[in-house]
């Protein structure tokens, strides 16, 4: 009875495409987390270059959390 109501493949996809995006998410916004942490350490510590090295590392993951959101976003509103 089940089995024709709910499409096991779709479900599938939508299990494994969550634990994906859920860790990709979480991998990068703690890499920014710990690159401004970094960067801040190496700027007190007088290292102007690797303080901006790591201030671009921040940067960049922030912009890939963002970009995750509105893909997100967009994905749910066309379907």
């Amino acid at each position: 009875m089940f089995a024709e109501i709910i499409d096991g493949g779709a479900l599938l996809q939508v299990v494994w495409v969550s634990i994906a995006a859920g860790l990709g998410f979480s991998l990068m916004f703690s890499l920014a987390i710990a690159g401004a942490a970094r960067a801040s350490q190496e700027r007190r510590s007088g290292q102007g270059a690797t303080a901006a090295l790591w201030s671009v590392i921040t940067l960049l993951c922030l912009v890939a959390c963002g970009v995750g959101v509105v893909l997100g976003v967009v994905v749910m509103l066309k379907k």
